[in-house]
C-alpha cells in the first residue's frame, strides 16, 4: 500500500475536478483535434524558447536605460502601463496564466506498478510534493499479473466489478493497489483516459491529448508497452482481441463465464501460456474449450531448454487443451452463417471459434517525447537511462519501457517483469525526490509463472534458453525409474561458464541464494559444482 497517502485529506467535488476524471468508462478518442493541439504546443514551446533567449538582452537593454536615466531627464509616462518581466520566472508564469498551464512538482506519465511504487517513495522523501499521476486506462495503478492468474480462479461472476481474489496462499486481496478514494487530493491528483501526446523536456511542459498543457519539475515516464497487434480479414474487435488491461480481462471473461465457448489464443510465451491454463483449469466444468497457437516448438522457449519446453507443453495437453505448435494463424474471417470465426492455420487446418486472443508480446510504448530526441535503443527497445534510471536532467523512466544497465551481468537489458517494475518505480521515485546523491539501480529482478500443477517456477537473471544450461533435477524416488520434472534448478551460463541466470523449478524461494551466485561472477570450471549449489529444501 501507499504507506504515505494514509493521513491525507480528501477533496471536496470542486476542488481539483479538472484532475480527478469522472467520466464514464470508455478510451478516449484524442484523434479529433490533434492538429490542433500539436500546433499549440508548437507555439507555446516557441514562444517560451523565445523569451528565453531575448532574456538577456532585455536586461541589458533595461540597464542602458537606467544608465541613461542618471544622465538625462525623462517624461513621465502617465499611462502607468506595467513593467515587462524582467527575468525567466517572470516569463514563464505569465506565458502560465495566458496559456493556462497547471503546475506539478512531478508528473508520473503511465498508471502502472512502477508509476504506483514511484508515488510511494517520492511522499516518502518529500512532504511538499504534488504529485500528478496521468494515465490512459480508466482504472486506478492495480497488479498486472493476476490478470493472468489468480484473477480467474475467483467463482463469482461479479469479480468483473469488485477485483477480489485469492493468491497462491489463501490470502484475500483486491486488484488495485489502492481504492479511487486514496486520489483526487491536493497532494496527489490523477487524469484517467487521457494520452500524452508530446513531451518538451527543456521547457519541462506536457502535451495531452485533449489539448491540456502541464510543467513538471521533475518527470517520470512509465509508459509500459502497446499489445502486438496483428491483421486478419475480420475486423471484429468484440471477437479479436488483445490482453494487457483490467478492461481486456472484464471484456474476455464476459465472453468465457456463461460457458459452452470456444476461444483461440494466439502466443506460447509467458501471456499466452498463462492466460490459456487459467481459463482452461476454471472453466473447463462450463465446456469452455481453447486452441492455443504459436510458431515456436513448446511454450516458454525462449526460456526453458528445449525439453522442459516440450514437457511443459505436454503438460499442457494433458489438462485439455488442443495445442498447435510450430504454427501459424493465417487468417481469421468472419462466418456469416453462424456468427462464429473461421480460424485458418498455415498448415491447411481450419476451425470455428468464439474468440480469438492475440497474445503476441509488447512492443515498448516510446513515443511519448516527440518535441525532443531520446536515445532508444536500437536493440531491447526502450528509452536509455543511466544507472540512476535518469533519461535527461529530470526526466527518469522506469518499468517496460526502461532500457539500463545491469552490473551484475555486464549488458544493457529491458526487463518486462513485475518485480522489475517495482524495483524501478521505487528507485526512480527515491532519486526523484531524494536530498542526497541518487542511488544506482543495482537490483536484480526475479520473475515467476505458474502454469498446469506441475509447471511452476521462479527465475532471476538472464534465462535465454539460447544459453548454456546446466540443470539439476531431485533425484525420483526408488520405485519411479523415469524421470520426473517436479523439482529442479537450471543454472544458466555465458560463454566464460559464468552463471548469469538461474532458474528453479518447482523449486520456491530460493532467489536470494540464485542472485547470489550470479553476483559471484565466478567461472565454473566443472559443471558439478552447480550439483549443490542451491538446495531442495522447502522455502516457499
Amino acid at each position: 500500500m501507499i504507506r504515505n497517502l494514509t493521513k491525507l485529506t480528501k477533496l471536496n467535488n470542486t476542488i481539483g475536478a479538472r484532475f480527478y476524471q469522472k467520466s464514464s468508462k470508455g478510451s478516449f478518442n484524442g484523434n479529433n483535434n490533434n492538429n490542433n493541439n500539436r500546433n499549440a504546443f508548437k507555439s507555446i514551446v516557441g514562444i517560451s524558447v523565445g523569451l528565453t533567449a531575448l532574456f538577456a538582452g532585455s536586461v541589458l537593454l533595461d540597464q542602458e536605460k537606467q544608465q541613461e536615466s542618471t544622465n538625462t531627464t525623462t517624461p513621465i509616462n502617465k499611462e502607468n502601463k506595467p513593467e515587462p518581466p524582467k527575468t525567466k520566472e517572470e516569463y514563464q508564469k505569465k506565458m502560465d496564466e495566458e496559456y493556462d498551464i497547471e503546475q506539478f512538482k512531478y508528473v508520473i506519465i503511465g498508471g502502472g506498478t512502477a508509476a504506483y511504487h514511484a508515488i510511494d517513495k517520492i511522499l516518502e522523501n518529500d512532504k511538499e510534493a504534488t504529485i500528478l499521476l496521468i494515465s490512459k486506462e480508466y482504472d486506478v495503478p492495480y497488479q498486472r499479473p493476476p490478470l493472468t492468474k489468480s484473477l480467474w480462479g475467483t467463482k463469482d461472476d461479479n469479480v468483473v466489478n469488485t477485483l477480489d481474489f485469492s493468491d497462491w496462499s489463501g490470502k484475500k486481496q483486491n486488484l488495485l493497489y489502492e481504492p479511487e478514494s486514496t486520489y483526487g487530493n491536493d497532494i496527489l491528483q490523477f487524469i484517467r483516459t487521457k494520452k500524452v501526446v508530446d513531451l518538451h523536456i527543456d521547457e519541462k511542459l506536457v502535451l495531452l491529448n485533449d489539448g491540456k498543457l502541464i510543467r513538471y519539475d521533475k518527470c517520470l515516464i512509465a509508459t509500459g508497452g502497446e499489445p502486438r497487434q496483428l491483421k486478419f480479414t475480420s475486423t471484429d474487435d468484440k471477437k479479436i482481441s488483445t490482453y494487457r488491461t483490467v478492461e481486456d480481462f472484464r471484456k474476455l471473461y464476459e465472453v468465457v463465464k456463461d460457458g459452452g465457448k470456444h476461444v483461440t489464443i494466439l502466443g506460447g510465451g509467458f501471456l499466452g501460456s498463462e492466460l490459456t491454463c487459467a481459463i482452461n483449469s476454471n472453466f473447463q466444468d462450463k465446456n469452455i474449450k481453447i486452441d492455443q497457437v504459436f510458431p515456436e516448438k513448446g511454450v516458454l522457449s525462449t526460456l526453458f531448454p528445449e525439453y522442459l519446453s516440450k514437457y511443459a507443453t505436454d503438460e499442457i495437453i494433458k489438462s485439455g487443451v488442443n495445442v498447435h505448435t510450430g504454427t501459424l494463424i493465417k487468417d481469421v474471417v468472419d462466418n456469416s452463417e453462424n456468427g462464429r470465426l473461421t480460424v485458418t492455420l498455415n498448415n491447411g487446418t481450419t476451425f470455428e471459434t468464439d474468440h480469438v486472443v492475440v497474445a503476441a508480446g509488447i512492443i515498448p510504448n516510446t513515443n511519448v517525447v516527440k518535441s525532443t530526441s531520446l536515445e532508444i535503443d536500437p536493440i531491447n527497445g526502450g528509452y536509455v537511462v543511466n544507472p540512476e534510471l535518469q533519461a535527461r536532467t529530470d526526466l527518469y523512466v522506469a518499468g517496460d519501457v526502461a532500457s539500463y544497465y545491469d552490473f551484475s551481468l555486464g549488458v544493457r537489458r529491458r526487463v518486462e517483469h513485475h518485480d522489475h517494475a517495482r524495483a524501478t518505480g521505487e528507485m526512480a521515485g527515491s532519486n526523484m525526490s531524494t536530498k542526497n546523491t541518487p542511488a544506482p539501480y543495482t537490483y536484480q529482478p526475479f520473475f515467476w509463472s505458474d502454469l498446469t500443477p506441475g509447471v511452476g517456477f521462479e527465475a532471476v537473471g538472464n534465462t535465454n534458453s539460447k544459453l548454456k544450461t546446466f540443470s539439476v533435477w531431485e533425484k525420483p524416488s526408488s520405485d519411479d525409474s523415469k524421470q520426473s520434472f517436479t523439482k529442479g534448478n537450471i543454472y544458466y551460463l555465458n560463454d566464460n561458464n559464468v552463471v548469469v541466470g538461474v532458474l528453479c523449478y518447482g523449486n520456491y524461494g530460493k532467489m536470494d541464494t540464485a542472485r547470489d551466485l550470479i553476483l559471484k561472477r565466478r567461472t565454473i570450471q566443472d559443471l558439478n559444482q552447480l550439483q549443490h549449489a542451491i538446495d531442495f529444501d522447502e522455502h516457499h
